[in-house]
């Protein structure tokens, strides 16, 4: 009996020993890839030189621990423990606050003031973007400059207390106020969330995102069309909806930062907002050339279809560094903007939008105000 236990118990132990293996070649269990960034280390092909020193040893070694077939389930469970028992997450920069929120803690700065750049640089970037607005609108462009809305200025009540401190001047309330001073084009997303945070019947942001919910992207997308129908006297195709379907099922962004926490569980529950959405049009209808500049919120409008069901043709520049257009993969941009001839893409344009969101205004333009006013006013005439 006792020998009949003692060979159970060493099949069962080999059977462990080879499971990594079998469910490598020949998945038993299914298992989600990790959300987020993580490097993976490569393989490394069998050298006698790399076997004496040890290095062969070593990245191989880091190659089969990154790439075992059970890492994704092991730190999923790994995860959900330290959250259960310490509520502690393992995504970077993410914090959770008050009501189940989640918050990028590096974007809290901008909430505070403590990223402040000054009232000289941001007068200078802008008088030299007040200077392209007027350049734009005598070669029959239009410029708009748009400041998508930041949950941490949203629920401010909800910011964790160990992020807060005392707020002084910020990026945002300085643009919006030198941009109206010097008569630029601009609208301010973030003061018109923030006025509608106890009124609005759907959520505008998620409690587990850091964009603006689905729902509140079409409502931005839908003033930002009427303000360019406005300054170009045009009729633009309108997202339209008649019925909102509410889910506990967060889409495409609405969980993005809940997403790299990696956990088994939802990390809460909450009810969101999805309208089913149509473009009527008619003959009157007028579909304008577009560049959009800016951060990650331009990139939901990609994924809502406003940008091919409102403009002819349309291009996005993110951070000024990315281009993004009809020809892109859900994943990968089109192409680098230091290899797209971005001035001729400016000239066959009918409009220019730069979109950014608070957190980001320090790097407002990426580049793209300073190298369009050289262009167009060398010498800085």
């Amino acid at each position: 009996m006792a020998s009949k236990l003692k060979y159970g118990l060493f099949v069962l132990a080999l059977a462990i020993f080879c499971l990594p293996w079998v469910q490598d070649k020949c998945p038993v269990f299914s298992s989600k890839p990790l959300n987020g960034y993580a490097k993976s280390s490569d393989d490394v092909p069998f050298t006698w030189k790399g076997w004496w020193d040890g290095t062969y040893q070593e990245q191989k070694n880091k190659y089969l621990n990154d790439n075992s077939a059970f890492k994704p389930g092991l730190i999923r469970l790994h995860n959900q423990i330290d959250y259960l028992l310490f509520k502690a997450l393992h995504a970077f920069r993410v914090v959770e606050g008050g009501d189940h929120n989640l918050f990028v803690s590096s974007n809290t700065v901008a909430y505070f003031g403590t990223d402040y750049i000054g009232y000289s640089a941001i007068r200078t970037k802008l008088e030299k973007l007040k200077a392209l607005s007027d350049t734009f609108s005598k070669l029959g462009k239009s410029l708009v400059f748009v400041h998508s809305p930041a949950k941490e200025f949203m629920y401010p009540e909800f910011i964790p207390e160990s992020l807060i401190t005392t707020r002084g001047t910020t990026n945002l309330e300085t643009y919006v106020r030198l941009a109206d001073s010097l008569h630029i084009p601009q609208i301010n997303f973030n003061g018109w969330f923030c006025s509608m945070k106890n009124t609005s019947t759907e959520k505008l942001f998620s409690k587990q995102g850091v964009h603006w919910s689905v729902y509140g992207s079409y409502l931005a997308a839908d003033s930002l069309i009427r303000y360019i129908e406005h300054q170009r006297s045009i009729h633009m195709p309108h997202p339209v909806w008649t019925k909102v379907t509410h889910s506990d099922k967060p889409r495409q962004t609405d969980n993005d930062v809940e997403q790299t926490l990696n956990l088994i569980y939802p990390f809460t529950q909450e009810v969101l907002s999805y309208p089913e959405v149509s473009y009527p049009t008619d003959n009157t209808i007028t579909k304008p050339r577009v560049v959009y500049i800016g951060d990650s919120f331009l990139l939901i409008w990609i994924t809502d279809g406003i940008m091919n069901n409102t403009n002819s043709n349309w291009e996005v520049w993110q951070w000024f560094a990315q281009v993004w257009d009809k020809n892109s993969t859900a994943e990968k941009p089109s192409a680098l903007i230091d290899n797209h001839d971005w001035l001729k893409a400016i000239e066959q344009s009918d409009c220019i939008v730069l979109m950014y969101t608070a957190f980001n205004l320090p790097y407002a333009g990426n580049g793209f105000i300073e190298k369009a006013y050289d262009y167009y006013f060398p010498g800085g005439k």
